[in-house]
């Protein structure tokens, strides 16, 4: 029996099991192959593949770019086959054609080119990436054909482009490349040294604040501030000129705040810069944002992220419909982590839109927006616009207010899978923070399916880590012992700060049955965290304590960064949980009886009802489960329910003593899940009602 790739790598020991099955969860469908994604996950490098593959099957691995390709060789694999399935031919030999591939267990391939050229096929393996550039350079297209073609199309002279008025791009500005002025004059010479050197220190941010006397320069490295230079007061207008001109900005006003952007070329690299001025006491205040697009990108495998956490949210990610929130302040990676994840969900058959403020990370494969409220484009116009553009997958970079609220939660009701960002502390007030700003309870509860939240603390350095004492003042905080800690001493290596890089820290709440039920009820914030801790949920002190026991930070980072709950209120016995709610609508007495009579004595709360309109009577008792007896409007009515989004997937049994074998497609369809008689007895209707609602 022929192996699987995974299977291959699992053997080897380069993945393991549940990395194979975090990878299966993203291949949707099959529309990436299994070690394109594991590779996008970061869990295994391309050479390493081919090297493992090679070894494992006793294939060669060859560098595609030392072999001279003919035209006749190149002409035996057409070039939508070389494209779609990765392979590129690279010698005929005795009526055997030589193929490299990525994936040389793609044995439905191969046989199919064998069929297609009616020779045996040998396969030796490269790096994707290498096999992509050897067809991008030997598959070049005529565009004489595509002229020739153009000729033969028909003419519709009876059609017309109707013009709007044109609009200045406000984005077609004119990008300067700063590190080659070096020529320039002092002040350009300053504001390139302090980039540059910005860059080099793994800046995210540059402050430069004028003060009475001088105006200090400082970077934020792995999230915390440095004081980097002073300079003169004297020379204050001309940098900050020289700052604004570089970002295209108006350098005659200085009392209001204005944005901009440009781009530093630096070692082969281009690092955006994201420039804002803000009018102060003492002139203006200038903060630099600085994106490196080649090391922004953080593939999701990387990110830290516990497993715990990262199957069910890849499992969320992998769901054709919901909504996924990242909470969290400025500066504690939600981006990165939207991108990382939006970085697996690409395929060919998805529609991906983004909406960001701004276009922080450009992304191929898919359309990105940047608001720009100057113009009346904001997070709600653009997402309006989007869902007439057919998307299957919306990020949002972030939830402000109702209206972009409301939006999103109905988007993620409709079949599509919506991304966004909150500015929350922690998974639970994300749901409080939704209430707040207006949403119905029942919207949150069926279609947010996953909140995350994060923070970002430093990692202690590598080079000069040394086991310390533990600090004496730790909160009583519940949590386990430290038999030991770490610090870092300080070295070159992270400029004697003891720490160099971030780590991630992860709080996941998975909206289950039970939370579901409780957020309609308005329950304060503890039950909702109760009930959150009794589902598994790890909260951010408690994570970043395990990173504190296994030496990646210290107890100080996680105290000064990481906000403490009470663990203790949260490892307490949880309340008993609501019981679930059953509505007995215009049912018998004789039914009315066998309910009570079943379901009483199990905890389940019972409410008869004999009013006209279902829909009224569900919205008043808010049920869990719909039992309705047969009257002449009984389908009626349960289609009105249906019609209501809050009430589209509660489930309806239906009483009745007629043959329905004709009307069960129908009633199906109306999502009537089971047929009761009046024959039937308690405890069968007790075990149907428990497996339903264990289920939902």
């Amino acid at each position: 029996m022929r192996k699987k790739i995974g299977e291959v790598l699992m053997e080897i020991g380069l993945i393991k099991q549940e990395q194979i099955e975090q990878a299966l969860m993203l291949q949707k469908g099959g529309n990436k192959r299994l070690g394109k994604v594991l590779i996008e996950l970061g869990y295994i490098e391309e050479m390493q593949m081919a090297e493992a593959l090679s070894k494992q099957f006793s294939l060669p691995l060859v560098d595609c770019s030392k072999y001279t390709i003919s035209k006749e060789l190149i002409a035996l694999v057409p070039k939508d086959v070389a494209e779609k399935k990765i392979i590129f031919p690279i010698e005929i030999r005795d009526k055997r054609l030589t193929v490299v591939m990525a994936d040389p267990l793609d044995w439905p391939s191969i046989d199919e080119l064998s069929f297609r050229t009616g020779m045996k096929i040998s396969v030796a393996v490269a790096p994707e990436t290498s096999i992509i550039e050897a067809i991008e350079r030997h598959y070049v297209e005529d565009k004489s054909d595509s002229w020739d073609l153009l000729k033969d199309l028909p003419n519709y002279e009876d059609a017309e482009f109707v013009k709007k008025s044109p609009e200045e791009d406000e984005n077609n500005q004119n990008i300067q490349s700063l590190f080659n002025l070096s020529e320039a004059p002092p002040i350009v010479k300053l504001v390139t040294m302090v980039l540059v050197d910005a860059v080099k220190s793994r800046a995210s941010d540059i402050h430069i604040e004028p003060h009475e006397k001088h105006v200090q320069v400082r970077y934020r490295v792995d999230g915390n501030l440095r004081n980097v230079l002073k300079y003169p007061k004297h020379i204050q207008e001309s940098v900050i000129s020289r700052i604004k001109i570089i970002a295209n900005l108006d350098i005659t006003n200085r009392r209001s705040p204005q944005d901009g952007r440009s781009t530093l070329r630096f070692e082969k690299r281009n690092i955006d810069l994201r420039i804002s001025s803000l009018p102060s006491v003492y002139g203006e205040n200038i903060v630099i944002r600085l994106l490196d697009q080649s090391t922004g990108l953080v593939s999701l495998g990387k990110l830290g992220i516990p497993e715990k956490i990262l199957t069910p949210l890849l499992k969320l990610a992998s769901q054709p419909q919901g909504m996924i929130l990242v909470t969290g302040p400025t500066g504690s990676g939600k981006s990165t982590t939207l991108y990382a994840i939006l970085q697996q969900l690409m395929t060919e058959t998805e529609s991906i839109f983004t909406i960001e403020d701004p276009v922080e990370y450009k992304l191929q494969g898919l359309t990105q927006v940047g608001v720009n409220e100057a113009v009346g484009l904001t997070f709600s116009g653009a997402l309006r616009s989007i869902l007439r553009q057919d998307p299957d997958i919306i990020m949002v970079g972030e939830i402000r207010d109702r209206e972009t609220a409301d939006i999103a939660v109905r988007s993620a009701l409709t079949g599509h899978l919506v991304l966004s960002t909150i500015h929350t502390n922690d998974t639970i007030s994300t749901i409080t923070r939704l209430l707040d700003i207006g949403l119905d309870a029942y919207l949150v509860s069926s279609a947010v399916t996953g909140i995350l939240a994060q923070r970002l603390v430093r990692r202690i350095c590598s080079e000069c880590k040394i086991e310390s004492d533990r600090p004496l003042e730790i909160p009583s905080c519940n949590l386990p012992l430290l038999s030991k800690t770490f610090k870092g001493s300080g070295c070159s290596f992270c400029q004697y700060t003891g720490y160099r890089g971030q780590v991630g820290i992860y709080e996941f709440v998975l909206m289950d049955t039970r939370l579901k039920r409780l957020i309609p009820r308005l329950v304060p914030e503890e039950e909702l965290w109760d009930a959150a801790h009794a589902a598994g949920t790890v909260t951010l002190f408690e994570d970043a304590w395990a990173k504190v026991r296994d030496g990646i930070t210290t107890v100080e980072e996680v105290l000064a960064k990481i906000p403490y709950r009470d663990t203790e209120a949260l490892t307490a016995k949880c309340p008993e949980e609501q019981p679930a709610k059953v509505l007995v609508f215009n049912m018998t007495e004789k039914l009315n009886a066998l309910v009570s009579r079943a379901l009483e004595p199990a905890g389940y709360s019972i409410s008869l009802s004999s009013d006209k309109e279902l829909v009224a009577a569900a919205t008043r008792e808010s049920p869990d489960l719909v039992l309705v007896g047969e009257y002449k409007e009984a389908m009626e009515q349960i289609k009105l329910l249906r019609s209501n989004v809050r009430y589209a997937y509660t489930p309806v049994f239906l009483f009745t003593d007629k043959n329905q074998s004709g009307n069960r497609e129908e009633d199906r369809k109306l999502g009537i899940r089971e047929y009761f008689s009046e024959s039937l007895d308690a405890a069968r209707l007790l075990s149907i009602v428990n497996r339903e609602l264990r289920e939902n």
